[in-house]
């Protein structure tokens, strides 16, 4: 019985290494751009928000490059990292607002862009967006 304690608190301890927070904040790089032509986004060059889901660098695997607001934490670039690593969420608390900055709430992806997939290929579309075509992210407040 006595290395069960020890063997208790190895596990309670590889839990607790387990549970770190996400990285929902830190700067990240959207790696698509055809150079010239489509250049990578930036906050002072896109009109909406750009998501990139898979992104490695980024604990949950999303990318978010967001149009510049006033006064915004998130409206310049730290060298070629233009976005900032996000997450689902279903509230503010989430996204923890205070250390942030980002805020909780519904983006929707690009219909005509979805239609299009669903008539090209189905099983794309299910593999890549699955049940994100509409949901919410830790996000820059407008």
């Amino acid at each position: 019985m006595r290395f069960v304690r020890p063997a208790l608190a190895v596990a309670v301890a590889l839990l607790a290494g387990a549970c770190q927070s996400p990285d929902v904040g830190q700067r990240c790089q959207l790696p698509f751009h055809l150079g010239a032509t489509f250049p990578a986004p930036t906050p002072a060059t896109v009109s909406g928000d750009y998501l990139e889901v898979g992104n490695t660098t980024c604990d949950n695997l999303i990318c978010i490059v967001s149009p510049a607001v006033e006064g915004g934490r998130y409206n310049g670039c730290a060298g070629e990292n233009c976005g900032y690593c996000s997450k689902p969420c279903v509230s503010d608390q989430d996204c923890a607002t205070s250390e942030t900055g980002l805020v909780c709430r519904q983006m929707v992806l690009d219909p005509a862009f979805i239609q299009a997939l669903q008539r090209t290929d189905p099983a794309l579309l299910e593999t890549y967006l699955s049940d994100i075509r509409f949901s919410s992210y830790c996000a820059v407040k407008r």
